[in-house]
């Protein structure tokens, strides 16, 4: 037996079923393979497309990025198995050719049966061991084949909810200056209403992304149906309520600061993703048009500034990891039209 093969096989077998198992049933990001996968496709995808959100090339990669995660499982399984296999020159017995099955290519075509559970094709185990190990590849084909394939339903839930998310935004108006305006009298009751509405499902979709990252990789071309540019949306306008605009003049401020929370943890999540503040930030909003208007320092303590950078930061480096940039939160201009 060849003790190389035997190792190289195991190593691939056991760290495939660890990255599924991390992927598929831990409640806190991707394992490794499926991370790097991901996001290696994802940032190829970017640079082809010159980061153009409104490419719709992008729409396609997330639903091929799942299928290609889960197919990477199952070819590593089939390799990792072969490996081990083939390790024992005398591990399958061929009754047709009445001799063992030495090859590469009889062991792959071997494993490849027994993984799926179709059987043993041509070629028997040649003793106990092998006999047992057998079974063991088919049970191993049974669950993880499985739990990849159960993997795609929570996501395509997950992706749902982030386009009902994006366009229940979308509703509120298209630019925070939109939003503040339309709601800003009767001191945002009706916004914060609707906010306070919103806050499970953000918080649902944090879940979904801390479990899921891959979610992050599923694009919209248009600007009302992506999540990244609705959510940093909503964000800007409720600093703005926070930081801008008199206590007094916002009709349930404790509603306010509960949904900023839930942003606040939605953006905690974006770190499963890989996405982090850089150096760029944008600049800050236009606040003129307000008509209750106070001075931030009189709203927050120290340290506020500072804060509020780097939130907006990372809300930056969120949009831009989706394809957008900044002037497509401020200048929005997309919407619902029916097209024949």
């Amino acid at each position: 037996m060849s003790i190389t093969y035997l190792l190289i096989g195991t190593v691939i077998t056991v760290i495939t079923i660890v990255d599924m198992i991390s992927t598929i049933l831990s409640p806190r990001g991707a394992g490794l393979v499926a991370d790097r996968v991901s996001r290696s496709i994802w940032r190829i995808c970017l640079i082809v497309t010159n980061k153009n959100g409104r490419r719709k090339f992008l729409n396609m990669v997330g639903p091929v990025l799942l299928l290609i995660i889960v197919l990477t499982w199952i070819l590593l399984l089939w390799i990792g198995n072969t490996f081990i296999v083939y390790a024992d020159a005398e591990a399958l017995w061929s009754s047709s050719n009445n001799t063992y099955g030495t090859g590469f290519i009889e062991k792959m075509y071997f494993t490849a049966y027994v993984l799926s559970s179709m059987g043993n094709g041509d070629y028997t185990p040649a003793n106990d061991f092998w006999l047992l190990y057998t079974g063991f590849i088919s049970y191993t084909g049974v669950v993880f084949i499985s739990l990849g394939i159960s993997f795609l339903i929570p996501v395509v839930d997950a992706i749902t909810l982030k386009r009902q998310v994006s366009l229940r935004i979308h509703q509120l108006g298209k630019t925070p200056k939109e939003i503040i305006e339309r709601y800003e009298q009767n001191n945002f009751k009706e916004l914060l209403q609707v906010i306070s509405e919103l806050e499970p499902s953000l918080l649902k979709l944090a879940q979904y992304h801390l479990a899921y990252p891959v979610i992050h990789y599923f694009h919209s071309e248009n600007l009302f149906e992506s999540l990244s540019v609705k959510f940093v949306t909503l964000d800007e306008t409720m600093s703005i309520m926070l930081y801008n605009i008199h206590q007094d003049s916002i009709a349930d401020l404790q509603a306010l600061e509960r949904a900023y929370g839930a942003t606040t943890y939605y953006l905690s999540t974006l770190a499963s993703a890989f996405i982090k503040p850089g150096d760029d930030k944008p600049k800050r909003p236009e606040t003129s048009y307000l008509k209750n208007a106070s001075q931030i320092s009189s709203l927050r303590g120290t340290g506020y500034e500072k804060d509020l950078e780097k939130r907006r930061k990372l809300l930056l480096a969120y949009i831009q990891n989706d394809g957008w940039e900044w002037k497509d939160v401020e200048n929005n201009k997309d919407s619902i039209v029916l097209n024949f």
